[in-house]
């Protein structure tokens, strides 16, 4: 597997960043801090942030930040990234800086979304509280949660994500609403899932998990009692088999908040599975009863033609 071991951090941009304390906070229990600059940093452990939120003229995905072990597991994948065709770029100081870590570098993957590479990020000791009663988060090795991007190419995303960053295929899902891969750098079911949806790229959401099933229950009433609107019910998925709900968050993006997900514990005796609608398969086991919401502001539109 992938010297990449977990997804450390999201950056996004929005015009709606003052709306994140209230949505992150009251809902959900994480907590928000303010940059001078007017962004928004979110933490649900103690890492200096998990995701980053500053204004910005449209709602756009900015990058994800891959997190390496240590200086050698640093080195490497650049190392082998180089090797294999990708134009890596060892960032300044000032800018690994800027996002708390020890060394930063960057790629973009086959569409123009940008990665960041890195190790030793900043750590605050048991300092994490909660903006409103909760237990704790699974992050630690399994790293921030998840991420699902949409992208034009499901093929080109695989040949990307897997065969160069080196991230295992768990399930392939298809049930009618394109065909989404879900890949694991780490025992977490995904880290990342790839949904193709032709002529579309961006953020569609992400996932926080929570060690509680109750905390999601009590965070699922606050929502339904707020004025932010859920993107699909309570449920449980047939593949990761987390049980969660979804809420459009205000930056168009979603928030899967759940509990319960599936570990895959032995790598090796892993097979990946296909969830497919032609063989009367289902992706959820009950519940997520998706509504028919505006279109995500975090997807736009992307050339019809798609590099080879």
């Amino acid at each position: 597997m992938t010297r990449i071991h977990s997804l450390g951090y999201v950056g996004f941009q929005s015009p709606n960043v003052d709306e994140w304390p209230r949505f992150a906070t009251d809902v959900f229990g994480l907590e928000c801090s303010r940059e001078d600059s007017g962004a928004v940093r979110i933490r649900w452990d103690d890492r200096m942030y998990r995701m980053r939120i500053e204004p910005g003229d449209e709602d756009r995905l900015l990058h994800l930040g891959w997190e390496t072990s240590d200086r050698l597991d640093f080195a490497a994948v650049k190392e082998d990234l180089r090797a294999r065709g990708v134009e890596v770029v060892d960032e300044p100081a000032e800018l690994a800086d800027a996002r708390q870590v020890t060394a930063l570098a960057s790629f973009t993957d086959p569409f123009g979304v940008r990665q960041e590479l890195f190790y030793g990020p900043g750590h605050l000791d048991r300092t994490f509280r909660g903006q409103r009663a909760t237990s704790s988060f699974i992050t630690g090795d399994q790293g921030l949660g998840h991420a699902v991007l949409i992208v034009p190419d499901l093929e080109i995303a695989s040949r990307f994500y897997q065969d160069t960053l080196g991230f295992k295929c768990s399930d392939v899902v298809d049930v009618g609403m394109g065909p989404m891969a879900f890949l694991r750098c780490n025992p977490r079911h995904h880290s990342l899932a790839i949904w193709a949806i032709p002529g579309s790229l961006g953020l569609n959401h992400v996932m926080v998990e929570s060690t509680d099933i109750d905390d999601v229950g009590r965070a699922y009433d606050l929502a339904l009692q707020s004025d932010y609107e859920i993107s699909a019910s309570l449920g449980r998925h047939a593949g990761d088999e987390q049980l969660s709900f979804y809420t459009r968050t205000p930056s168009g993006f979603d928030l899967e908040f759940g509990a319960d997900s599936l570990v895959i514990d032995d790598d090796d005796a892993w097979s990946m599975r296909r969830i497919d609608r032609r063989w009367g398969n289902r992706s959820e086991i009950w519940g997520h009863q998706f509504r028919p919401l505006p279109p995500q502001s975090s997807v736009y539109p992307y050339p019809a033609e798609v590099p080879a």
